[in-house]
Order: C-alpha cells, then sequence, then structure tokens
C-alpha cells in the first residue's frame, strides 16, 4: 500500500499549522481525506497538536515514520501507529542507541506487487517494469525497486509511481510520481504532457501551477535543488 509522508520541519504548531494551510491552498480538495505518515526530521512538536490540526485540514494521520524513543513515545500518547522504511534506506535517528536497532533479519522472498493487466513479468531480468495497455482511471501501477516503461497513455484519474523514473510514450494524465522512495535523481519522461499531479521525491506540481507553454509537449520533469523542473524535449 502506497502512503503519503508529510515531512514536519518545524517545532512550533503555529508554524506547522500557517504551512500545512500553504500548501492546501496549491491544490484544494486534491489531498482532501487522504492518510499520511509523518516524518519528523528536524525536531519533536506536540504530536496530539499536529494531528488535530491535519485532521482539521481533512488529513487523515495514520502514524509515525522512523520514530526515535521520544516519538515513539509520542506517537503512542496521541494514538498513533509506528512505521519503518527500509526501502527508503532511512538512518537510525538520532536518540536512538545500538541497543535500540533491530535485530538482523534473514533475506525475505522478493514479493512484487499485484500486477494490473498489461503488465509484463520483466522482474526476472531487469528492475524495470513495462506496461503494454493503456493505464485507465481509478489503476495504480507501481514500479517497486526500479524504472516505469509505459508503451501507451496514462488516462486521468489513474496513478503512476516509480521508486526510479518514469517514461510515458503516449499522453500522461492523471498524477505521476517518481523516486517515489526518495532518489532525487529520477526523472519524468513524456510524449504528450497533461496530468494533474507529476511528483519527483516528494516535491510536487499540480496542473494549476504548470506553464501553459509545455503541456501536450513532449517534456521530461526533473529535480533541481529541491525545484520541479518541467523542460521541453525536442
Amino acid at each position: 500500500m502506497t502512503l503519503t509522508v508529510l515531512e514536519i520541519r518545524e517545532t512550533d504548531c503555529d508554524s506547522i499549522a500557517r504551512l500545512v494551510d500553504e500548501q492546501l491552498a496549491r491544490a484544494p480538495g486534491f489531498f482532501s481525506r487522504m492518510p499520511v505518515l509523518l516524518s519528523l526530521p528536524a525536531g519533536l512538536p506536540d504530536l496530539k497538536r499536529v494531528t488535530e490540526i491535519l485532521k482539521a485540514a481533512d488529513l487523515s494521520v495514520v502514524g509515525v515514520l522512523d520514530a526515535g524513543k521520544a516519538a515513539a513515545e509520542a506517537a503512542r500518547e496521541a494514538g498513533l501507529g509506528l512505521m519503518s522504511s527500509p526501502g527508503r534506506n532511512a538512518k537510525m535517528p538520532e536518540d536512538k542507541t545500538p541497543e535500540d536497532k533491530p535485530a538482523e533479519k534473514k533475506p525475505e522472498r522478493n514479493e512484487q506487487p499485484a500486477r494490473a493487466a498489461g503488465d509484463t513479468d520483466s522482474s526476472a531480468k531487469s528492475p524495470t517494469r513495462l506496461v503494454t495497455k493503456p493505464v485507465r482511471s481509478g489503476q495504480q501501477i507501481y514500479a517497486r525497486g526500479g524504472d516505469l516503461v509505459i508503451a501507451t497513455s496514462v488516462s486521468e484519474g489513474a496513478e503512476v509511481l516509480a521508486d526510479g523514473h518514469i517514461h510515458v510514450y503516449g499522453a500522461l494524465r492523471g498524477r505521476a510520481l517518481a523516486g517515489a522512495s526518495g532518489d532525487t535523481e529520477a526523472r519524468i519522461f513524456c510524449r504528450r504532457f497533461e496530468p494533474d499531479l507529476v511528483a519527483i521525491a516528494g516535491c510536487y506540481k499540480v496542473a494549476e501551477a504548470m506553464d501553459e507553454g509545455v503541456l501536450s509537449k513532449t517534456v521530461q520533469v526533473r529535480l533541481d535543488n529541491d525545484n520541479l523542473m518541467i523542460e521541453l524535449q525536442e
């Protein structure tokens, strides 16, 4: 299951409330009732208050990601779950001691997510996931650990995600999220650019914020110092 991670880079709850309002104002209604995980890279705010702020903004807080001791205790008091993200190669939080490190696990079987109709199983040969049929509205396609290549088009209301690059050889509508596990070098390549949202490593841009000059054109999307760049391609 894919969940959105919300990074809290402030400890002052009033500042958090203001920043949340500013973010949501950029895409009214887009994040309505969305379940989110909290990431706390810059300190520990009052999680009960943060949960109330996000609930008032129509977001549902599921839990805290990669929590240290203090954050884990605060999450329990706030009634939130705890989740870890080994796939993102997250660093051990500073307030964790060596004794807190989980015991080493034996290698697990590599379980691929369920495939949509039209996917080609190429996982035995490479991490690239190939989709040969149109991605319909309501479908979600995720290339875990590699690139996603879509030979046709992505319909409005569909969502495509990849830990690496995304290549769409037809029209890209709906949402496309590359670098889903945090790879800032990931890119999106598209023959016909008409999306609702594009994102790389959590930095996103919605249709209303896109330059009309790139719409319906061949583009690449990349990240440059936390700025999402949409560039025309010949």
